[in-house]
């Protein structure tokens, strides 16, 4: 046999009743909170356009819209979804192409689109308001909020005609976030194969990368693995792979620097498949083996994230869990001498705020950063943890990412030095020692279960863990 053939690839089945169970469920809880004025409803969404490329004859490539893809499953773009509340029937409507557009891409029939998507109905977006006539809604629902992450508006249809039915523009937002935050089981199997895929590729660079290799080298190897082995041929975020001092960079992505002795490498990457989401970060010494400050900071982030872990259960607010973290690496940068003071006078002051500058972790799916934070009903954001993306109460079926870390990022610390109240907590000469070390995370992706919390992926984790993964040794044998 040709030893360079190609082994064959592990894609994840996607179940035929995948997107039938996800609708029935939303409408089943959408009923249940609105009542009888659903009857005779649409929910009617638009899906992810086509975006030019500034004036060239090319296209910048376009993930299909979240709830456009979790109802209908459809990944065309430029299309528009009905989905019948009574009845469950779902109508996609797509783009009326002419004949020679066919020459250059691939154009389904209705039919086949029909057949591919498993849809009641396929029709052509001109036939948009003849359908809606017809139908007498007695009221349409559209998906219309402010995501509370990045302050922008949802896209929905907007047509002139629509002026002449009966909108809601509130509730839809509300409770198909909702229905998101807490997946079903197929989801969470889909969840936990694309979690296990980036684990495999993490580990794939973890063994690969040396000093002298480039950062977009490990960018390279970990994209390489998860489309030629699964199939998933995008990331859901631009990777980031820090050495140094990059790492204290919470979303560095340039990715060009030469990988020299003696650094930290901070590799958050995650795998996209069928439209869901992991987002895994592992940090590791880039000639294997970590020194006295490098070990320090790394145990502190780890024992961070182990004791949120050993704390999650349902009921547990996510804003206590950070609190919970930031006091572990306040605790230890007290112990390594980097703050003076006592642990209580620290978490009064926000001190460890200063290295643990990002909110503990966020929801996960379909978005890397999944809607429902904030949502309807949910403690709101509050200043004192601003940066933390959700406040809610746990609940089962949720999955989020657990991913403390520590930062020594200058400007944060050269205003900390400034500030009379802080200074006097910080050692300065201490933290100098500590600057190369740039920045550790660790993000594991969680699924709270009805037994407790399960993790998603599986990287090496402890200090001896990583070493021996770096040595090329079977590292899941240490405990």
């Amino acid at each position: 046999m040709d030893q360079n053939t190609i082994p064959l690839p592990k894609e994840y089945p996607i179940p035929d009743n995948f997107h039938l169970n996800i609708r029935q469920r939303f409408l089943d809880f959408f009923k249940q909170q609105l009542g009888d004025q659903t009857k005779n409803s649409i929910v009617f969404l638009k899906g992810a356009i086509t975006i030019d490329k500034h004036d060239e004859d090319q296209q910048y490539r376009v993930d299909q819209e979240s709830n456009f893809k979790y109802l209908f499953g459809c990944e065309l773009l430029d299309c528009y979804g009905i989905l019948e509340v009574e009845s469950g029937k779902v109508t996609v409507f797509v783009p009326k192409y002419p004949d020679s557009y066919k020459m250059w891409m691939v154009v389904f029939s209705n039919e086949e689109i029909k057949q591919k998507y498993r849809l009641d109905d396929v029709q052509y977006v001109d036939q948009l308001e003849s359908w809606i006539q017809k139908y007498k809604p007695s009221l349409i629902y559209r998906y219309q909020g402010i995501d509370s992450d990045s302050k922008l508006i949802s896209s929905y249809p907007d047509f002139p005609y629509l002026s002449q039915y009966n909108l809601n523009d509130e509730e839809l937002y509300w409770t198909l976030n909702e229905c998101r935050v807490k997946k079903t089981d197929q989801e969470i199997e889909i969840l936990r194969y694309v979690a296990l895929l980036a684990s495999e590729s993490h580990e794939n660079v973890m063994r690969k990368i040396r000093p002298g290799n480039k950062e977009y080298q490990m960018e390279a190897l970990f994209k390489y693995n998860n489309f030629l082995y699964s199939g998933c041929r995008f990331t859901p975020y631009e990777c980031i792979c820090a050495s140094g001092t990059g790492g204290a960079t919470l979303h560095y992505v340039e990715n060009d620097k030469t990988i020299e002795e003696n650094q930290l490498i901070l590799s958050d990457m995650g795998a996209r498949y069928y439209g869901y989401n992991s987002d895994i970060t592992v940090t590791f010494p880039s000639d294997g083996k970590f020194d006295e400050k490098q070990s320090i900071i790394y145990n502190a982030v780890l024992d961070a994230q182990r004791q949120v872990h050993a704390s999650l259960k349902v009921g547990v607010n996510w804003g206590d869990m950070h609190l919970l973290a930031e006091r572990v690496i306040t605790q230890h940068l007290l112990d390594a001498g980097l703050l003076v003071g006592t642990i209580e006078e620290l978490m009064q002051n926000r001190i460890g705020k200063i290295f643990f500058c990002h909110g503990l972790g966020h929801l996960l799916g379909m978005r890397t950063h999944d809607v429902g934070g904030y949502n309807k009903g949910c403690p709101p954001r509050i200043p004192e943890l601003s940066s933390l993306r959700f406040r809610r109460d746990l609940e089962v079926g949720m999955v989020f990412t657990n991913e403390p870390g520590i930062y020594f990022v200058d400007f944060i610390i050269q205003e900390a030095f400034k500030d009379e109240i802080k200074a006097r907590f910080l050692n300065q000469e201490k933290i100098a020692e500590f600057m190369y070390v740039g920045g550790v995370r660790l993000e594991d992706d969680i699924v709270l279960t009805a037994n407790g919390p399960e993790i998603l992926n599986l990287v090496p984790r402890s200090i001896a863990q990583v070493e021996a993964c770096m040595r090329g040794e079977d590292w899941k044998q240490i405990q």
